[in-house]
């Protein structure tokens, strides 16, 4: 539905209260109690008005930096912190950290810039996968749950996402970039999901017992990198 300009998508479900998302890619969702009149809907995300123009702007300037050529000289981030690519020509593909601040592409001269992003996003995975093998079962241990299998992709809308009857978690390959704080954050939501697989008090509950600062941690995952 189109209010004040801004297309929202309207999802009316077993909800006590309205939950408004703006995603990366720009889109704008509500989910509503099943009941509720329109005109509240309508006023509540008019009151938002200010709050979803900033959400937007900073999707739009991040979307705008993402987008990589994959030469010496761009900054890529990883572990959450920045370092400055430097190309190099080699007929054996691959990617190291030289010093403290440079991260080494070695490719062919003739490389594409397809072929350079699955490259990075392959060494990115790596450094992602090392850090779950961690993570999981260290939190599975303190939470006293156990998943049963975990995947990496990347992901528009979340950072995490678990089909709790499979036990699978999926993990956003943008984890990659992230401090090891804000990554064991979505661990433990994730792993939570196992005990409570609703977003209510309860789970919040369980947040705060297991992750004291997530609400914290949750911001820093949404600052532009």
């Amino acid at each position: 539905m189109l209010i004040n300009s801004f297309e929202i998508k309207v999802n009316r479900k077993q909800v006590k209260n309205i939950n408004l998302k703006v995603y990366p890619d720009l889109t704008i969702k509500a989910s509503v109690p099943k009941n509720m009149n329109i005109g509240t809907v309508e006023r509540m995300i008019i009151s938002k008005e200010d709050w979803i123009n900033n959400q937007l702007k900073r999707y739009r300037e991040q979307n705008r930096i993402t987008k990589r050529s994959y030469v010496s000289g761009e900054d890529y981030y990883l572990n959450g912190k920045r370092y400055i690519l430097k190309v190099c020509n080699s007929n054996t593909p691959s990617i190291k950290i030289e010093n403290k601040n440079t991260i080494i592409m070695y490719v062919r001269k003739t490389s594409s810039v397809e072929n350079k992003e699955k490259l990075m996003n392959c060494f990115y995975k790596e450094n992602l996968k090392n850090k779950l093998n961690k993570f999981i079962p260290l939190w599975e241990n303190k939470i006293g749950v156990k998943s049963n299998c975990y995947s990496i992709r990347k992901m528009k809308n979340k950072w995490g996402s678990c089909n709790t009857d499979k036990k699978e978690i999926n993990f956003n390959l943008e984890l990659a970039k992230k401090k090891d704080s804000e990554i064991q954050y979505v661990v433990i939501h994730e792993l939570l999901h196992l005990i409570e697989r609703n977003h209510n008090k309860n789970f919040q509950n369980l947040m705060y017992t297991f992750c004291p600062k997530w609400e914290l941690y949750q911001e820093k995952l949404n600052e532009i990198l």
